[in-house]
């Protein structure tokens, strides 16, 4: 999962080619897991769990497959998958999705619980979004170019997500330097978006015109911002942001140019590196 979330930084050393079969693999798995660990011997004698044949089990595949995207929010469906069919340890799991242990207990503990339960229903593709306190506290700290106050406010394994450009991860992030080298007539802020507080970046020029350059979605864990996903190379969603705001949008284009590209990636902090 973590490599998926990443895909552009890693080309083509090891892309999931065929996700539908990945992900009915890992359904698979899942649910063949939790038969053997609650002991239900009679469902080998089911024609459908007959070894060997796998055609008729399809069937069951993409009930188990539906059942764990339609009822389990991202960071459920990961921890379980991670946990229950993978055998990460929470330690592990916790740095992959870059949130702690104790919210990979209860992760798992709601991922499972909604696995058992039947009926429920589907759930958005979101995280828990920061509250608006910890985006005043992010906010302040930035405008002020308070390095030591803008790291408090992260966890130390946050994810930076720049969508069309790659990402990185934990505090002393690459995107963060950059960030804050900034001029002062850059600068963030507070909005509100679709009935959700966002985050919104800014520049102003000496003639007074101020551009919408940004915005980011900030999600949290344990009171501390555990993902930033930015969307400063999109440029779509920046004029719409932009007319819902009442900003004019910068244009910044989709990506960055092939060198300064190369250096990010080069400079970033892969989630598997170790120092």
């Amino acid at each position: 999962f973590a490599a998926i979330g990443l895909g552009e930084l890693v080309g083509g050393r090891g892309p999931v080619l065929a996700l539908p079969a990945y992900l009915s693999r890992i359904a698979t798995n899942l649910w063949l897991d939790a038969l053997r660990r609650s002991d239900r011997a009679a469902a080998a004698a089911d024609p459908v769990w007959v070894a060997g044949v796998a055609e008729p089990a399809e069937p069951i595949t993409r009930a188990a497959g539906e059942a764990l995207f339609s009822r389990t929010a991202p960071q459920e469906r990961a921890a379980v998958v991670l946990k229950d069919v993978f055998a990460f340890t929470l330690e592990e799991i916790a740095a992959i999705l870059g949130t702690t242990q104790g919210a990979v207990k209860s992760a798992l503990h709601r991922g499972r619980g909604k696995l058992a339960a039947p009926g429920a229903a589907p759930l958005g593709v979101r995280g828990e979004p920061a509250s608006v306190e910890l985006i005043d506290r992010f906010v302040a700290a930035f405008n002020a170019r308070d390095i030591a106050a803008v790291t408090a406010t992260l966890l130390e394994t946050v994810a930076h997500e720049a969508r069309g450009v790659g990402g990185e991860r934990g505090r002393d992030a690459v995107w963060l330097e950059v960030t804050l080298s900034r001029p002062l007539n850059a600068a963030v802020a507070r909005a509100k978006l679709e009935g959700e507080a966002v985050m919104i970046s800014t520049f102003t020029t000496r003639s007074g015109r101020t551009f919408l350059t940004g915005v980011s979605r900030l999600e949290a864990a344990d009171g501390l911002i555990s993902r930033h996903v930015g969307y400063g190379f999109c440029p779509e969603t920046l004029t719409l942001v932009g007319e819902a705001l009442g900003l004019e949008a910068a244009n910044n284009g989709y990506h960055q140019d092939p060198a300064t590209l190369e250096r990010m990636i080069g400079g970033a902090r892969l989630p598997w590196a170790r120092p």
